[in-house]
């Protein structure tokens, strides 16, 4: 049940450990499991059937039918998936558990498409390159992208950095209330995990936001600047002990959601997670690999081997499979789910709010003294 992988690898949340493996580190579960996995987002308007959020990736990023996949995976299984931004494929806006993102450029962005789902997020930064904007090739731009998006054909799409109508929190504040005014519905802030993470989340939620999705570094998309994914940012098992902390501090922390994201490659990464402090954890890179993603990491120039990003020809014979890529990315949510009940099982918990902060459930081996200290865990 445990990750064997872990062992070898020098990434701070691998050396984090659950007590209960070193207690019983082959356990052999009898096939049932008694955990519940339901949770609740934004002061509990969101009802999840497990923790995992389909991370936010745009039509134009990816070809549209992995974009239709992940939005109807969320509504097969009970989860809620992030639509990314640049508007919405025609086939998601059928979806129901989705959230629409107010990036910078708010390519395709109206009060229809604002309606459509459970809530908004908008987008600030994301963990694969924290500071810089968005940037779709011409090239990329094709006739359904270029309607979607209400752009011309191959005319690149740039998002800015930043949005030019937030330059202060009290700004940000602003269009949240404007937003909820708007449409009514739960409203998150997407930022990327920097030094400042934790007072970012504190303005945030003094702003009224529903929740905020932190992106931690090495996140993401091949289309970034490898200097920058390998550079920028901080890891995500940093920034949530800190955020959950520094909201307890402050009395924000009650029915204020905390989202992790960015490297999540495991169910035992999730419950480590939740047991720092996140409430849901998202799922981007991952669920791409559950439709045949091999990392390539040349999303950006429209020759995606496993034809999951966007192409930039139009070949009918090189097209993923709709079907098989919804039965794949349900099969991840399922175990990934399962996997998790047998974790919290292990570890005594019997529901996903029972782990949240949990740290002392955990403890780590072979970590910096000092990384300890900050994110509250004890070492072996």
């Amino acid at each position: 049940m445990w990750d064997r992988a872990k062992r070898q690898s020098n990434r701070l949340l691998d050396r984090l450990l659950f007590k209960a493996e070193l207690e019983n580190p082959s356990p052999s579960p009898d096939g049932k499991t008694h955990a519940d996995t339901t949770t609740t987002m934004a002061y509990g308007r969101i009802e999840m059937t497990s923790p995992l959020y389909l991370g936010d990736m745009s039509f134009g990023a990816l070809s549209g039918i992995p974009n239709i996949a992940l939005a109807r995976t969320a509504d097969l299984t009970g989860i809620v998936t992030g639509t990314g931004e640049g508007g919405l494929h025609p086939e998601v806006r059928k979806c129901k558990r989705i959230t629409v993102q107010w990036a910078s450029a708010r390519f395709g962005v109206d009060i229809d498409v604002l309606n459509t789902g459970l809530g908004v997020v908008i987008k600030i930064g994301q963990g694969a390159k924290p500071g810089i904007g968005g940037h779709l090739p011409g090239v990329k731009v094709t006739k359904l992208i270029s309607e979607t998006r209400r752009i011309p054909v191959g005319v690149d799409a740039i998002s800015p950095a930043p949005h030019h109508d937030i330059y202060s929190i009290e700004d940000l504040g602003q269009r949240i209330m404007a937003l909820k005014e708007a449409v009514g519905k739960p409203v998150f802030v997407k930022v990327g995990a920097t030094n400042y993470i934790p007072y970012i989340a504190s303005g945030v939620a003094r702003m009224g936001a529903d929740g905020i999705i932190i992106d931690g570094h090495g996140a993401g998309t091949g289309a970034t600047p490898e200097v920058v994914r390998s550079n920028v940012g901080l890891p995500i098992e940093i920034a949530v002990p800190v955020v959950d902390s520094a909201l307890r501090r402050e009395g924000l922390r009650e029915g204020f959601t905390v989202v992790a994201a960015g490297r999540v490659s495991s169910a035992e990464d999730s419950a480590k997670l939740i047991a720092l402090g996140a409430d849901v954890v998202s799922l981007g890179t991952a669920s791409l690999i559950a439709m045949g993603c091999i990392m390539v990491h040349k999303c950006h120039l429209g020759f995606c081997p496993a034809v999951i990003t966007n192409k930039i020809e139009d070949n009918p014979t090189k097209v993923l499979s709709l079907d098989t890529a919804t039965r794949w990315v349900v099969n991840m949510v399922k175990g990934w789910t399962e996997e998790m009940k047998l974790i919290m099982d292990a570890v005594g918990v019997s529901s996903v709010g029972e782990l949240v902060g949990r740290r002392d459930l955990l403890t780590a081996s072979n970590a910096d003294p000092d990384y300890l200290q900050l994110v509250g865990v004890e070492p072996v």
